[in-house]
């Protein structure tokens, strides 16, 4: 079947029907230009012309196919540093006529084959000078700031302009015999002038300090009271004195002869007045004591130190029969039976 006569082809615009066995193709009415064939769906492809051998390039270069064209490349690679001249021979690059400068300032560019070298433009520097880091000009050398201390022990360096000169430090003078700074005391130069109680001496300086009881105030040179109790040193009570303190104890207690902080309970019973204190039994507790009487026919006084007798027959604590009488006594009572005499009766009967 002719596809194209019949018009059952499917080629568009710009493109003509061409009858193919048992098919057809459509084909480009415009050509692709020159590098570019038509392909089979009509479409443009470049053509490489170093494959297909349609290239001129001479047998010293090589073909290098580009879009719709091909390049001839000689043989030949140059180096780096080096460039290919219109000959094809590698010629040197000049780096030092390049717009960028290959060198940082202060150090100037020279060409070498196929390379460059940057060297330092070297001024010269006086002594006590040296070359900046972009190579310049001249700055001062700081010997002050050297590892290598150029002053000693008690001396302080000074920078100059291309110099530096060594000074006694404060608390430091010059000894004219041994040539070297040596530490002045200040304690025993200014004794008493200093420090309100003891002054010491160190390299180059002093401090002041407190004897025992004071603080040193804020002054640095005078002492003022320290009040130890704000630490409670004491077990019980502490009064502050000047440069020192005192411990006291409650009632009942009294200070220890060991420390004299600790506070010891007075056994009150063992006193020498201690038989007195109580009228019956003594019993001492932390800090004071405690007075008790017999368990039975007895009370404690009001003033909490004497018994009194308990009468059992006016509490009626007693137990006397109704034909008994009750009769008290010192820590007890008794029951007494009175018979009366015919004619008689008990005056408290009715």
């Amino acid at each position: 079947i002719n596809e194209c006569i019949t018009g059952t082809h499917s080629c568009g615009i710009g493109q003509t029907c061409v009858n193919t066995l048992g098919s057809f193709r459509c084909q480009r009415d415009t050509s692709c230009g020159t590098g570019y064939e038509l392909t089979d769906d009509s479409r443009c492809k470049d053509i490489d012309e170093c494959e297909t051998g349609t290239h001129n390039c001479p047998p010293d270069f090589i073909c290098q196919n580009t879009p719709g064209s091909f390049r001839c490349r000689p043989k030949l690679q140059c180096m780096n540093g080096f460039i290919q001249d219109a000959l094809g021979n590698c010629i040197d690059i000049n780096e030092c006529l390049s717009t960028n400068m290959p060198c940082p300032a202060g150090q100037i560019c020279i060409n070498t084959d196929g390379s460059y070298t940057c060297q330092r433009i070297s001024p010269n520097c006086g002594r006590g000078y040296h070359l900046n880091e972009d190579g310049t000009r001249c700055v001062d050398v700081d010997e002050c700031s050297s590892s290598d201390q150029p002053c000693g022990e008690g001396h302080v360096c000074i920078n100059g302009p291309g110099n530096y000169r060594c000074e006694c430090k404060s608390g430091y003078s010059f000894d004219v015999i041994s040539r070297t700074c040596i530490d002045i005391n200040e304690c025993r130069r200014y004794p008493g002038r200093l420090c309100a109680h003891k002054c010491e001496n160190t390299p180059g300086s002093y401090y002041c300090t407190c004897t025992m009881g004071f603080k040193l105030s804020s002054d640095g040179r005078s002492c003022e009271d320290l009040n130890e109790c704000e630490s409670s040193p004491c077990s019980q009570e502490c009064a502050n004195v000047y440069g020192s303190y005192q411990c006291y104890c409650r009632r009942g207690f009294q200070l220890s002869d060991i420390d004299g902080i600790s506070c010891e309970d007075i056994d009150e019973c063992a006193l020498p007045t201690g038989g007195h204190i109580c009228s019956f039994r003594c019993i001492n507790i932390p800090g004071s004591f405690q007075c008790t009487c017999p368990s039975t026919g007895y009370r404690l006084a009001p003033n909490a130190r004497n018994c009194q007798d308990i009468d059992e027959c006016v509490t009626e604590t007693h137990n006397c029969s109704f034909n008994e009488t009750c009769f008290n006594i010192q820590g007890g009572f008794r029951c007494l039976s009175l018979e009366c005499p015919e004619n008689y009766r008990k005056s408290g009967d009715t």
